[in-house]
């Protein structure tokens, strides 16, 4: 165990060695569960640099908060997520409960060592009412879990209640903004570094706005790595940094107090519990409870919900009224009642209704103020009734205005006159017969809630009343239970944060990007032998904040981690940058070890949206869409037209007009994503992408020193490994990769023989395998590697399947070995099972070349669009496909280009 945690124990007095062996115990153990995302939260991990490990958060907004908190805290030592499980028992409602409770941490701070749980206001608010001997509030307003904490007390430890209010989100926006500086050691030249110093010395206070705008030989890197370095000072829970014109900077926090000091502020009375118009023995609501004040005391208000007392501080009863958490159950009160009634019948009267007020109210005034009714055109009787009726609703509502609007609206007779009989039979009808998954024609169902009623001798109602009957129904609760959830997605309830917190789209671009794959709609063929290949798969990752493309991956295979782990390398080819927080859907792709690592490597935090609910991800479905809309829907071979396949000749099937290959596929994705989408105006943002990415660039820093260089490193970093992640060096062999032998001269020293080290294999090129040997990555070769190069391991999988499969079929019970895989793949029978996927894999491989090409001719700038387009336009395409032989001179080969 550290010293310093041996040190802090004493101070504490914790001196047991149970309780010390517990705390080792919770330091030494893996989360005792995994996270998952619901229907409305965001989880994942964050990568943390306190811990050196990935954190799991459950809520975007509350428990990835705590961690940001946590992470820059000089307070908190260390945290565990998800620690042990343990019992708890509790009285509920008179009976006895218990079971097993995972807190969200284990927290280690200098004057708290304990567990933490974390939930919001409002829930803690119906979970006291659901389980109050689980939950409670005490005297100065806390939320507590006695059952819980009564389990760490006899544990020699502590445990608390973290609640949403407690959150500071100003200054967890700030903190957001500033960690790529708060964890670099990046320093600022001197000469920059004097002259952000003596500017702010000559204007403190000043604006960062005005700060960047005098363009001199500093930029916003700068400021924002000496604001994190504590060598500038601004109060970062006061103002955003983002509200650029409104947050000041100072020398230091002495002279920030001095400034604001001189500031006059204005505060506001706290509101009363007084002015709620409260009374012991009130009936009110608790969240749909119905309960009852039973005394008010100056420092709380007891409210007797069922059998149980709970008592509430006044601050948090105060909260909860003007929320609507706890409202009145009836209006006792005339003076609080008056104005609600008021409006009310104001709200619910007509225009006409209201101008005939307006009217009769100026004749009033008019004539008391001493205007004769002859001049007025009123008649006595007639005036006498008008001001009847505004004395009367003067007594009644405190309001003499309200008496002069008519009723007319509640003239008539508006009870239903079916039966309570046949309003029950109907609508059993709608929610049990028509609210299926049988999904039956409402006119069926109404056919045989006839005749029910027809032998049940009553007189039906029409179809129209039925059908009215059912529209009044919930649209959502009708599609869900006749389609599935997933078909009631597009009409269920907007989920709208009305709380302030972290942008969902982020502060600047790199802080928030989406990943996601698509098929797109199109039809491939080969470039050699013009056989069909399919539709290929997109994978695109999105910058949120400027909605630029930032990289893009184009294959044949369906999503898995080689999609995520190339996108994520044409991320860094292209932008050196890897995004701040990447954020997935559930797909297993995103959830792989080697995906994952990857991640934490790169201090990338993984945010899993929820499932089947595209919303969330709705920066990718938008572009998905755009593109297949604007681009693919415009080609040769899209398609569309499947739609309805019934409708589909042969002369228009896709599959028979497909001219285009992987390859000019490629080439023109390139330019689409990277040229036309990106300089075209984005409706949302009133720009094109580019310009709102640079702009905003200039202002929130270009973060130089987060960038990531394509090297081998990274490339490596990039491979798969085992899911051992180890291989056993075995002596003459070498290490056994998926089958195969891999060797390299590394290998052959006497004290590495049964040593197992770390092992990567290239997905794409099977003849080639890494080990980590001696703090270095060597490379390695594969045994009969002629046959193995340029071999994927898609074609590796689909051959030991193929192999497994013959030898089911003879009884066979063989070892698959890599000679046994090299000899299939060698064999004429081989060709017959790979080829498809052969000529996927290299077209696949072309365009991956194609692309080097380009980014080593050009220094990362795709060529122009008129390059593009005479090399791979689909009139060129088309000519060549109706000629009988190739035209070397008319067309340039990939290869050759």
């Amino acid at each position: 165990m550290r010293k310093d945690l041996m040190k802090l124990f004493l101070e504490l007095n914790i001196k047991e060695d149970d309780v010390i062996k517990k705390i080792e115990g919770i330091r030494k153990s893996q989360p005792s569960r995994k996270v998952r995302s619901s229907g409305k939260n965001v989880s994942g991990f964050y990568p943390s640099k306190k811990m050196g490990v990935t954190i799991q958060f459950e809520s975007r907004t509350l428990e990835l908060a705590a961690i940001y908190e946590k992470e820059f805290d000089s307070n908190v030592i260390e945290y565990y997520d998800q620690p042990e499980t343990f019992p708890i028992r509790y009285q509920n409602k008179g009976r006895n409960t218990g079971h097993y409770y995972t807190p969200d941490f284990f927290v280690i701070e200098k004057e708290w060592i304990g567990y933490e749980e974390w939930k919001t206001e409002k829930e803690l608010s119906n979970l006291i009412l659901k389980y109050p001997g689980r939950y409670s509030i005490d005297e100065a307003g806390a939320f507590r879990c006695p059952p819980a904490e009564e389990y760490a007390k006899a544990c020699g430890l502590s445990f608390r209640i973290r609640t949403s209010s407690e959150i500071d989100w100003t200054l967890q926006r700030n903190i957001r903004f500033l960690e790529d500086y708060l964890i670099g050691d990046e320093t600022v030249s001197s000469t920059r570094r004097n002259l952000i110093i003596n500017v702010i010395a000559e204007k403190p206070g000043i604006s960062l706005e005005r700060l960047l705008n005098m363009k001199l030989d500093f930029g916003a890197d700068d400021i924002y790595h000496l604001l994190a370095q504590n060598e500038i000072y601004a109060d970062i829970k006061d103002s955003l940094i983002t509200d650029f014109d409104k947050f000041s900077i100072f020398l230091n926090k002495e002279s920030s107090n001095a400034f604001y000091n001189m500031a006059s502020a204005n505060v506001k009375d706290a509101l009363k519990v007084s002015t709620l118009n409260i009374y012991p023995l009130q009936p009110l609501l608790w969240s749909s409870e119905p309960c009852t004040i039973l005394s008010i005391s100056e420092s709380s208000i007891s409210i007797m919900n069922g059998e149980q007392e709970v008592k509430i501080p006044h601050a948090l009863f105060e909260k909860l009224y003007q929320e609507g958490t706890i409202k009145p159950l009836n209006h006792s009160n005339n003076e609080s009642t008056t104005s609600e009634e008021v409006i009310d019948i104001i709200l619910s009267a007509s225009p006409k209704s209201l101008e005939e007020a307006n009217l009769k109210y100026n004749i009033l005034q008019s004539h008391w103020n001493g205007i004769s009714l002859d001049e007025l055109k009123v008649s006595t009787r007639t005036f006498r009734d008008w001001v009847k009726k505004y004395k009367d609703a003067q007594s009644k509502f405190g309001n003499g205005f309200v008496g002069l609007i008519n009723k007319r609206n509640n003239q008539g007779n508006r009870e239903r006159k079916l039966s309570p009989e046949i309003i029950e039979l109907m609508d059993k009808y709608i929610k049990e017969k028509y609210e299926n998954p049988r999904s039956s024609n409402l006119n069926s169902i109404y056919k045989r809630f006839y005749q029910e009623g027809i032998d049940r001798g009553w007189t039906p109602p029409s179809n129209v009343t039925f059908w009215q009957s059912s529209k009044k129904r919930s649209i959502h609760v009708q599609t869900e239970k006749r389609k599935g959830p997933k078909s009631a997605y597009d009409t269920e309830k907007f989920y709208f944060e009305i709380q302030t917190t972290t942008p969902r789209h982020g502060d600047f671009p790199y802080q928030i990007c989406h990943l996601d794959h698509t098929e797109l709609d199109i039809e491939l063929i080969c470039s050699d032998t013009h056989q069909n290949l399919g539709r290929p798969w997109l994978s695109l990752l999105i910058d949120a904040y400027s909605r630029r493309v930032l990289a893009f991956y184009l294959t044949f295979d369906p999503p898995s981690y080689r999609s995520c782990m190339m996108v994520l390398r044409e991320c860094v080819k292209r932008n050196s940058r890897l995004p701040k927080m990447l954020v997935v859907d559930g797909g297993k792709e995103f959830h792989s070890v080697y995906f994952d690592t990857l991640l934490a490597k790169y201090n990338v935090t993984k945010a899993q949206r929820p499932g089947a609910k595209p919303k969330f991800g709705s920066v990718c479905e938008r572009m998905f869409g755009t593109t297949n809309t604007e681009f693919i829907h415009n080609l040769l071979g899209n398609t569309q037209i499947m739609k309805k396949v019934r409708e589909v000749t042969k002369k228009f099937n896709p599959k028979n007009n497909a001219i285009w290959t992987f390859e000019s596929l490629h080439e023109m994705m390139d330019e689409w994503c990277y040229q036309i989408y990106d300089q075209q105006i984005h409706s949302t943002l009133g720009t094109s992408p580019r310009n709102f990415y640079e702009n905003r660039l200039y202002k929130t820093g270009k973060r130089e020193h987060t960038f990531v260089r394509y090297d081998e490193l990274f490339e490596i970093m990039t491979l798969p490994s085992t899911p051992k992640q180890k291989a056993k060096i075995q002596p003459g062999r070498g290490v056994r990769i998926n089958n195969i032998y891999y060797w390299g001269d590394m290998l052959d020293h006497p004290e590495l023989e049964g040593q197992s080290v770390f092992v990567r294999y290239d997905p794409f090129n099977m003849s080639i395998a890494y080990a980590y040997v001696n703090k270095y990555w060597i490379k390695l070769r594969s045994e009969n590697f002629m046959i193995f190069e340029n071999r994927t391991e898609k074609e590796i999988q689909i051959a030991t399947i193929e192999i497994r499969k013959r030898m089911k079929n003879t009884g066979n019970a063989i070892e698959i070995t890599g000679k046994i895989i090299a000899n299939f793949l060698n064999s004429a029978e081989s060709k017959e099972v790979l080829q498809i996927q052969h000529l996927k894999d290299k077209a696949a491989r072309l365009s991956v070349k194609v692309t080097d090409w380009v980014d080593r001719s050009n220094n990362n700038t795709p060529k122009s669009k008129e390059s593009h387009l005479s090399i791979v336009s689909e009139e060129n395409i088309i000519s060549s496909k109706k000629q009988e032989e190739m035209d070397t001179k008319k067309f340039v080969t990939y290869e050759e280009f």
